[in-house]
């Protein structure tokens, strides 16, 4: 099949609802979340005492949604919450339009370089590939080399004489995206081969598809896959894309997940965060995502 075809049929499809982690995810079908359609900016149904919360689909769906239902602050307020991407949920809170902003990218040297900040979790980054891939795990050091397609077929990492077709989605590229950054150095030097999608959807159903592809996605996204066997998540050196391995700092494939906003509201914000640092919120955040190691409470960097 040609590299063509491959990628207009690996654009169909939709991820399965299922999870290892916990409840399923109720994952939105299309977009892109680096931004989403239109002005990408949600209208949330506000009352007195609510919270508002947009940004990226990742700490959306990974937790966001998760903690508003579960959140009800002294008042009576509620967290609300919507997806978007980063863009989206810093131009929300710049316009006055949610009180927090969700990144899954680093502040400095976005549009939110400047604004206070709090990371709340980490993101778990899985190279995936076809079921039928019989590794089980890659070299640290063959990641660089993969990343910028020096190397081309699998047989090079132990597997079968297959070329490599390496899956990439079209992420901020005006950010430091975390996979970039770790595998890349922050540039955009991603192989010349590479088969481009636009979502995180269309590289999990591309790679579930076609034979020798992989991929480096969200385990948010991917866990679905994975789950269901359509996916292979690879370790890396042995170890494997578990919360565990994060905590412990022996899997460093991951990405930091941020709330941002224009200006500290005690009042509103302060049982946000105490909620958030609370058993409760760990373990809602932990479902899907790595909850920051120490409770910090409402600490924060401006």
């Amino acid at each position: 099949m040609k590299r063509r075809d491959l990628l207009k049929s690996g654009l169909a499809g939709a991820l399965s609802l299922a999870t290892p982690w916990a409840a399923p995810l109720d994952l939105p079908p299309t977009g892109n979340f680096c931004r989403v359609p239109g002005n990408g900016l949600a209208r949330l149904d506000r009352q007195p005492g609510d919270l508002a919360y947009q940004g990226t689909h990742i700490l959306t769906y990974g937790a966001m949604l998760a903690l508003a239902a579960a959140y009800r602050g002294p008042d009576g307020g509620r967290l609300l919450a919507t997806g978007g991407g980063c863009d989206d949920g810093i131009v929300a809170v710049l316009t006055h339009r949610a009180d927090l902003g969700g990144l899954c990218c680093p502040v400095e040297g976005s549009r939110a370089d400047g604004m206070p900040w709090r990371q709340i979790a980490w993101d778990i980054k899985v190279a995936v590939t076809h079921r039928s891939t019989p590794l089980d795990s890659l070299p640290g050091v063959a990641l660089a080399p993969l990343a910028r397609g020096d190397i081309r077929s699998w047989e090079a990492l132990g597997g079968e004489a297959r070329p490599v077709a390496l899956v990439v989605r079209r992420h901020c590229p005006d950010k430091f995206e975390p996979v970039r950054q770790i595998l890349l150095d922050g540039r955009p030097d991603w192989s010349p081969r590479s088969l481009w999608v636009e979502t995180d959807q269309q590289l999990v159903d591309t790679v579930s598809r076609f034979p020798g592809a992989i991929g480096f996605v969200s385990r948010v996204f991917a866990g679905p896959s994975i789950a269901s066997g359509e996916l292979k998540p690879l370790a890396i050196d042995g170890v494997p894309p578990e919360r565990a391995e994060v905590e412990a700092g022996r899997y460093s494939l991951k990405g930091p997940l941020i709330l941002v906003f224009r200006t500290w509201n005690g009042p509103g914000m302060g049982p946000v965060f105490e909620f958030i640092d609370s058993p409760e919120g760990r373990e809602t955040i932990g479902r899907h995502l790595v909850p920051m190691n120490e409770r910090r409470g409402s600490s924060l960097v401006a």
